[in-house]
């Protein structure tokens, strides 16, 4: 890849840079939730609701692993972007490198972990007893090919860091297309179930990374993939776990706060369970936008603050924040008072479609809430102050999110939960931004 298709966005226009930035990753975002959400929907409507239960209790396990693979992967993605926007590029080169060894090996470490505790989450989860054999199959196969997963991860977080968010978008699509298509073979035509859905997914990513690599290689990419580039530099492995542990502790807890509701609805009834499955594909596709601006502000941030220009870097979050709010009020707006209409997109069950209604009526606040937590999450993330990012998502999700779920009794009550804990998260955020502490620089 030539330098021209890397960008540095430490210029003026910031409003201009952040929206041609975002719009890629709101064209991945959007495509990552097809590609979630046609498991769903294929599964929903070519097999029956126990292995839709199966489908997405499986795919909340695998979620939850992959949460050390997503703070690995921001954490270079940071790194690479303060390199580069300092115009450090032998150090990009060591950066990305690192990267890859570091993700590869805990990408194995994953699998052989997946395969020998597969059944064990799926208990952990309290999957409903029909839906407990899918689920196991699911957790299976996606942890035995999880490494694909994690090197796919890896390849956008370096693209990405650099600047470049519409070659991550190519590979995602071509991921997404192929994925829909064995899901019809497997689900729709074969009538494998859970399992068929998650062979589609674990064959799709691995196309993509081979697929990936290739074009990258043939684009005279700033990394050329030689062994002898693969190592692990001591001091750049430092520094992606300093960045991405913070991260990945905290996107840990947040999925275990959403396994322990997902365990909740579990026991409620496969009806309930089903209802989770798909209200989480619903919500995950509201909040694109919102999650393409925050991606955007932690890359022009981290590029930024590299260079040491702060001033950038806020206007970054200020426009973020503005935009991704201006998209939310309608999708606040469709689920407060029609949220009905949305569950019939995804089921054709009447007591589905009843009982998703109640859940997405209490759980819609969110969407107006949403914005601000992830433009400044991002934003911090970009300055390197992921520590604070951490703290903040735990105290969310322990102190408030988790104890309101062990105490509901009923899928309202559930969905409430959330938002709550968001409106206390927002305060301690705020708090923070306004004390100045995270102007001190990464690197020098």
């Amino acid at each position: 890849m030539s330098q021209s298709d890397l960008h540095r966005l430490t210029g003026p226009g910031i409003f201009r840079n952040l929206i041609r930035f975002a719009l890629p990753f709101l064209g991945a975002n959007i495509l990552m939730s097809l590609y979630g959400t046609a498991d769903i929907l294929i599964v929903s409507y070519f097999a029956n609701s126990a292995t839709l239960s199966a489908t997405s209790t499986g795919a909340q396990a695998i979620f939850t692993v992959m949460a050390l693979a997503m703070g690995l992967n921001l954490g270079g993605t940071i790194l690479i972007g303060q390199y580069f926007g300092a115009k450090k590029e032998n150090d990009v080169i060591q950066t990305i490198g690192s990267l890859f060894n570091l993700i590869f090996k805990i990408g194995l470490g994953a699998s052989v972990l997946l395969l020998l505790m597969g059944e064990s989450l799926v208990g952990w989860l309290r999957t409903p007893l029909e839906a407990q054999q899918g689920a196991k199959a699911y957790v299976l196969i996606c942890g035995g090919g999880i490494l694909f997963t994690f090197l796919y991860e890896a390849l956008s977080a370096v693209l990405k860091g650099l600047g470049d968010s519409k070659t991550p978008l190519k590979f995602i699509g071509l991921a997404c297309t192929l994925n829909v298509i064995l899901d019809l073979v497997f689900v729709a035509v074969l009538g494998w179930g859970a399992a068929g859905a998650a062979a589609a997914t674990v064959i799709a990513q691995a196309f993509s990374v081979f697929i990936g690599v290739l074009y990258l290689k043939r684009k005279r990419f700033i990394f050329d993939f030689r062994l002898k580039n693969l190592k692990a530099r001591p001091d750049k492995i430092r520094m992606i776990l300093k960045l991405g542990i913070p991260t990945a502790i905290q996107h840990t807890i947040i999925l275990i706060s959403f396994s322990i509701m997902t365990a909740v609805v579990n026991q409620l009834g496969v009806i309930e369970s089903a209802v989770m499955g798909i209200t989480n594909r619903i919500d995950g596709f509201l909040i694109m936008p919102t999650l393409a601006f925050s991606s955007a502000i932690s890359v022009i941030t981290a590029q930024n603050m590299g260079i040491g220009r702060i001033k950038n870097a806020q206007k970054s979050v200020y426009c973020g924040f503005l935009l991704s709010l201006i998209i939310a009020i309608p999708s606040f707006l469709i689920m407060y008072y029609h949220p009905e209409s949305i569950m019939r997109l995804l089921s054709s069950e009447p007591e589905i479609i009843m009982v998703g209604g109640v859940f997405m009526h209490a759980y819609s606040p969110e969407c107006l809430l949403l914005p601000i937590v992830f433009c400044m999450n991002g934003f911090f993330n970009g300055c390197g102050r992921t520590g604070f990012t951490m703290l903040s998502n735990m105290t969310a999700s322990v102190v408030f999110r988790v104890p309101l779920i062990l105490k509901a009794t009923d899928i309202y009550t559930v969905g409430l939960a959330t938002p709550i804990s968001t409106i206390a998260q927002i305060i301690f955020t705020l708090g923070y931004f306004i004390t100045g502490r995270w102007k001190k620089r990464l690197i020098r």
